[in-house]
C-alpha cells in the first residue's frame, strides 16, 4: 500500500511539474501592451511587447521589453491582477525616473529577475508561483509615463503557446 501511495504521489508531482514546464526550456509568456488595456483606457500612440522566459527550475527568468513611440516613460512593473482589474505591483522592472525616458524600440534586453525581485506576494512569493499566476491570467505588465502616471500601456501576460502570432517578433533573440 505504501509503494502504491508513493508511486501515485510521484505521478501527481510529475504531472504538476509538466503542467508548468513543457518541452521548451522553462516557461515563456508574452504580453502586448496597449493604452486600451489600461483601466481606465488611455488614448496613446505608444504600444509595446514583453517576453519573459523562466529557467527550467524557475530560479530566474529573463525578459525582453520593447516600447514603440513612447514618450517620457517613468517606470514599469509586473502587477497582480486579472484583465480589466488594477492590482498591486509585484515586481519592479524599471524606474522610477521622474523626467522619463523616450523609447522607440528595445528598452530592456536580457533583464534577469529572481525570487529576490518580488516586492509583494499577492500573486506568489517565488518565481514558480509568479509563473503559475501568469498561466492563470493574473499578472499584467504596465509602463507608466509623465503624461499618464497611473499607466500609459498595459498588457496581460499570456502563455506563449496561446499568443505566439506576433509576426514581427522572432523567437531567437
Amino acid at each position: 500500500m505504501m509503494k502504491l501511495m508513493a508511486s501515485l504521489a510521484l505521478v501527481l508531482a510529475s504531472s504538476a511539474v509538466l503542467a508548468i514546464a513543457p518541452d521548451h526550456h522553462g516557461r515563456e509568456f508574452r504580453a502586448k501592451l496597449r493604452g486600451d488595456n489600461e483601466v481606465p483606457p488611455v488614448d496613446t500612440e505608444t504600444k509595446g511587447k514583453l517576453r519573459i522566459r523562466f529557467d527550467e527550475d524557475f530560479s530566474s527568468a529573463t525578459l525582453r521589453f520593447d516600447l514603440d513611440d513612447a514618450e517620457r516613460i517613468t517606470q514599469a512593473h509586473f502587477h497582480c491582477g486579472e484583465e480589466g482589474v488594477n492590482g498591486p505591483v509585484v515586481i519592479f522592472l524599471a524606474g522610477f525616473h521622474d523626467r522619463g525616458w523616450d523609447i522607440d524600440g528595445r528598452w530592456l534586453d536580457d533583464l534577469t529577475i529572481t525570487d529576490q525581485n518580488i516586492v509583494n506576494t499577492a500573486c506568489g512569493s517565488t518565481l514558480r508561483e509568479i509563473a503559475e499566476a501568469m498561466e492563470d491570467g493574473r499578472i499584467y505588465v504596465n509602463a507608466h509615463s509623465v503624461a499618464n502616471p497611473s499607466g500609459e500601456v498595459r498588457g496581460q501576460l499570456r502563455d506563449h503557446d496561446d499568443d505566439c502570432d506576433d509576426d514581427d517578433d522572432d523567437d531567437d533573440d
